[in-house]
């Protein structure tokens, strides 16, 4: 049995238009915003790793999951936080894609 084009056409509208709200609604849940002083960290980390010769999109993923890892009301520098807590530093080299 075929349906009508007219109500598969609507219900498709629908769909789609559900599809959409439920995505508008999700967008700021799933994307974490970070706060300027989160970037000017991530930022120092790379520039301070520059010299290492690792691209800097894959410095920029380790420097945002070390970031992660500071709390905002700690004022750690990047070698102190790999020197503090090596679990974390081998965690974001993983996730970073170093070796």
């Amino acid at each position: 049995m075929r349906m009508p084009e007219k109500i598969t056409s609507r219900f498709l509208k629908n769909l789609l238009i559900a599809c959409a709200l439920i995505l508008s609604f999700a967008t700021p849940t799933l994307a974490t915003k970070l706060k300027p002083d989160d970037l000017a960290w991530i930022e120092i980390c790379a520039e301070q790793r520059k010299k290492e010769g690792i691209r800097p999109s894959v410095l920029r993923k380790y420097c945002a999951c070390m970031q992660e890892i500071v709390e905002d009301n700690q004022p750690f520098t990047v070698s102190e936080l790999e020197h503090s807590y090596p679990p974390a530093h081998a965690m974001c080299h993983r996730k970073a894609g170093l070796r």
